[in-house]
């Protein structure tokens, strides 16, 4: 609150002490009043209204920058009026109840839909720990009984459980950090283990996958990890090109960080679209071609990867190649620091 806003708001109150004054004039030249006094006393009076206008403003402008000082160090900016000093005015203290009544209201509303989410999210785990019991036992059938068509059936049960399993992680995004276990991991027996769950997936689709410098030790969570590498390389196998598809995985190193980049010759992503591949339902030009993004993967990917203090960078070529860059800190105190735990 600047004085020009304060003049501005109480020009009322200034019109009505200028009409008092002149009233006042106008009464004493009336009663022919010595002019010096009558000076003296116009002068007297605005000198004391000028000052009881200065403390007003003084009180209000401390008021309210309290006000906002508390509002910038209060987490949940809604509970202000649960904090904030109880006005004496009458006028304040009005406002001051209707916004106790206002934010009441809200808490309310707000506990209501956390309770539902709460539910909401309790199901899906739920629902998604049972319905992985059939997919679970459809797979071991097809093991057991091996043919052409149970072989396409175990294709089609791997990527239901995909997405299963992406509705899992989706559903535990908001408290994923209570689910992080940081530990020193070897990433390329990560990648292995990756790789060696889509061996099937690789082979059908005849992707070569090229490992380098992969052997390197790395503090991070490995089961989320796992899950990134994961939805990146059915990216790299979904927007594969037909013929030579070829995976490349590389780790890069220096003193502050390990790179592990996972570079495809597939069909690539626009330009115009490198910006917005991160963001949340988002499935691109690729995506509604082929009709299976479904716009979450690549947007857990990059939530999962700021939760545990890493960087997810991507670089693209239309109809040359993708490069997706996974940044690892190599410090573990700095990740504990900046990990979201």
């Amino acid at each position: 609150m600047n004085f020009g806003d304060c003049l501005k708001d109480n020009i009322g109150k200034l019109l009505s002490w200028l009409i008092f004054s002149l009233v006042m004039f106008a009464y004493f030249k009336a009663m022919q009043v010595n002019a010096n006094v009558i000076v003296i006393t116009l002068v007297v009076l605005w000198a004391f209204l000028g000052f009881r206008f200065l403390i007003f403003f003084w009180e209000k402008n401390r008021y309210f920058a309290n006000l906002n000082q508390m509002l910038e160090h209060l987490p949940e900016k809604y509970l202000l009026s649960e904090v904030m000093e109880k006005p004496r005015n009458a006028e304040d203290l009005a406002y001051y109840r209707m916004l106790k009544r206002i934010n009441k209201s809200m808490l309310e509303n707000v506990t209501k839909a956390r309770m539902a989410q709460k539910a909401y999210k309790e199901y899906i785990e739920s629902w998604v720990h049972e319905i992985k019991i059939p997919i679970t036992t459809v797979k071991l059938l097809c093991q057991n009984h091996p043919s052409q068509t149970s072989e396409k059936i175990d294709e089609q049960m791997e990527e239901i459980n995909h997405f299963v399993e992406q509705a899992l992680f989706y559903a535990r995004l908001d408290s994923v950090s209570n689910d992080f276990f940081i530990r020193e991991v070897n990433l390329e027996e990560v990648v292995r283990e990756v790789l060696a769950r889509h061996k099937k997936l690789m082979i059908q689709n005849h992707m070569k996958v090229d490992l380098k410098n992969c052997d390197v030790f790395i503090y991070t969570d490995e089961k989320w990890l796992a899950f990134i590498l994961h939805q990146i390389l059915i990216n790299s196998v979904q927007y594969k090109k037909e013929d030579g598809a070829q995976i490349q995985i590389e780790v890069q190193e220096n003193k502050e960080n390990v790179k592990l980049i996972i570079q495809d010759n597939g069909i690539g992503i626009k330009i115009s679209e490198i910006g917005r591949i991160f963001d949340k339902g988002f499935t691109g030009t690729n995506g509604r071609k082929t009709k299976k993004s479904t716009g979450i993967g690549l947007y857990l990917c990059k939530r999962l990867c700021e939760e545990l203090a890493m960087t997810l960078e991507v670089q693209s070529q239309e109809n040359e190649y993708t490069k997706m860059s996974i940044i690892i800190p190599r410090d573990k105190k700095e990740i504990l620091q900046n990990c979201k735990v």
